[in-house]
């Protein structure tokens, strides 16, 4: 059992470094915010998807949110697609939602609804996506 808590908190403090993290205090609590790909480097034209992770100051997860907070990607041109949010099967406090990337250059991910009593509205921009087309060879 230990073993598998240390894999968790491994995969997520290593996704959690090409991530971006956020900080929202409310009355309550306050809560730590952390976006990114689930597939760093992003390339066009492959399956990717979202990680999100929602933990209070302490580092406890916060479980139950994928009904309380809404996911909007936007891409470089600044067209918008309401993302599916889902929570990740077995690691609390972790959500995803999957897309495939098909322009190149900076997306931004829109996260709003709330936490506890408190609305949010945040940015997070992401990583530039690359052209899949960079790896090919011959």
């Amino acid at each position: 059992m230990k073993r598998a808590i240390a894999l968790i908190l491994a995969l997520l403090f290593s996704a959690g470094a090409a991530h971006e993290t956020q900080i929202v205090e409310t009355e309550g609590a306050e809560y730590r915010i952390i976006v990114g790909y689930s597939t760093e480097p992003a390339y066009t034209d492959e399956r990717n998807g979202l990680d999100l992770f929602v933990r209070l100051a302490d580092g406890t997860p916060v479980n139950n949110l994928e009904n309380a907070l809404s996911v909007t990607l936007v891409a470089p041109d600044g067209t918008e697609r309401q993302l599916d949010l889902r929570a990740v099967h077995g690691v609390e406090g972790s959500y995803t939602a999957d897309f495939i990337l098909t322009a190149t250059g900076i997306y931004q991910t829109q996260v709003t609804g709330f936490l506890g009593d408190e609305e949010i509205d945040l940015i997070f921009e992401m990583h530039e996506v690359g052209d899949l087309s960079e790896l090919r060879f011959p």
